[in-house]
């Protein structure tokens, strides 16, 4: 019997590494002292509180197993400019597209190789036509938005790596911040976080931006070796926690609204990759005390036990081998900023970390020339999986029974608290 063939070995240098000095804070703009001592309803001034008012439009997800929407597993949602809703289920491996009044319009995709049809799917898109691009490990399908299969687009993961892709520019081309690459454990990585764009007519990724990051730890890394006939391990390092979140999203004119800093800032990057902007607010960094420290510990502890369920669900074959908790080590300050998204009107809802280092801080929202229109409460609305025309948010639940759905509610209104 011929010996069965090793997996490829892939190294992984976890970007975002770690203990900045001052020095290199003041030098990306993350200082500031969060006095608010500026004009109230302006970025220099303390927040002002507002109340999103909302309407529920639908729920869709049901827990009867031949309904269509008895969800496997709902990875990503989007909308296009007729209010439809996008739902891809990676159990399934397809997309419901569903009307706005919560109907079943059309199903695209299904388990298969053919045209047409999914397999090994990592991300989908949905552009604002409705038409799908849907980006697999080895090809990248396009699909028109009647649901019709376009053409596949054949990519070698051994040459360019698998392409993370994050989101779909208009003009169809992929942009990812993420490329895991197969080779020796001793390939250089390029410096920084780099974000490429991928064209899909098999010319060379165009490097667009390199976002800021600290220095790397001695064993910020992961690796996956195995082989086919016994499966794949991978072994992680416990990682350093606090690190900055490297987040983005396209503005209606092409630009991408972008964090990677300790402090308050987003960048506005253009296509040619320049900074045409910055936003800031003089909201500092929180030191980290024993307090914050053994609240993160808690929340690592209970994410290593959701993540080694869900693979022995999904993959029983892949065994996850992860430093303890014990080994994790802590930046000196809490990053002011989690997460970043663009809604349909070309607002930027930045948002910001808890007390503890948690996602549960408020969020800020504020248009690409700087305006600040308020602050959402940490209990206030959240900014959801995805935005829509008139005003639409779609947003991925989960109950108590672990069943899925997706809840559509509108947006009409932020008022100002008091």
């Amino acid at each position: 019997m011929p010996e069965t063939p090793k997996l490829p070995t892939m190294r992984v240098p976890r970007y975002l590494a770690a203990l900045a000095s001052l020095a290199l804070v003041l030098a990306c703009g993350d200082g500031g002292d969060g006095s608010g001592t500026g004009t109230a309803g302006t970025l220099d001034g303390p927040d002002v509180i507002v109340s999103a008012v909302t309407e529920e439009v639908f729920t869709v997800g049901s827990v009867v197993g031949d309904d269509w929407d008895t969800f496997g597993s709902v990875r990503s949602v989007h909308f296009d400019a007729r209010a439809n809703l996008h739902i891809f289920d990676s159990q399934a491996d397809h997309i419901l597209a569903v009307g706005p009044d919560g109907s079943l319009v059309r199903t695209v995709g299904g388990k298969g190789e053919g045209p047409g049809e999914f397999g090994n799917v990592m991300a989908t898109f949905v552009a604002r036509d409705g038409s799908y691009t849907v980006a697999g490990f080895s090809q990248v399908d396009l699909i028109d938005p009647g649901g019709e299969f376009i053409r596949r687009i054949t990519v070698d993961p051994m040459t360019t790596g698998i392409v993370m892709a994050d989101m779909a520019l208009p003009d169809g081309r992929l942009v990812a911040d993420q490329i895991i690459r197969f080779g020796d454990d001793d390939e250089q990585s390029e410096a920084g976080r780099p974000i490429h764009i991928f064209a899909l007519d098999g010319t060379e990724p165009e490097l667009l931006y390199t976002a800021w990051e600290l220095p790397e730890e001695d064993d910020d890394e992961f690796t996956v070796n195995g082989s086919s006939s016994e499966g794949s391990v991978v072994r992680m390092a416990a990682g350093r926690a606090f690190e900055p979140r490297l987040d983005y999203d396209a503005l209606a004119d092409g630009r991408l609204a972008l964090i990677d800093s300790i402090g308050y800032r987003v960048k506005l990057i253009g296509l040619d990759g320049s900074v045409t902007g910055t936003i800031e607010r003089p909201i500092a960094p929180l030191p980290i005390d024993e307090e914050i420290k053994e609240a993160e510990r808690e929340r690592f502890r209970k994410a290593q036990e959701e993540s080694a369920d869900a693979v022995s669900r999904t993959s029983p074959s892949l065994r996850i081998e992860r430093e303890g908790v014990e080994e994790r080590t802590f930046a000196d300050e809490v990053p002011v900023l989690y997460r970043l998204k663009v809604d349909w009107e070309d607002r930027i809802w930045v948002q910001r970390r808890g007390p503890t280092g948690d996602d549960n801080g408020p969020t800020d929202i504020v248009t690409p020339d700087g305006s600040y229109i308020g602050t959402l409460p940490p209990d206030g609305l959240r900014t959801p999986d995805a935005f829509g025309p008139g005003g639409l948010m779609a947003y991925i639940e989960t109950d108590e029974l672990d069943v899925q759905t997706v809840r559509v509610v509108r947006l009409i209104a932020l008022e100002p608290q008091g």
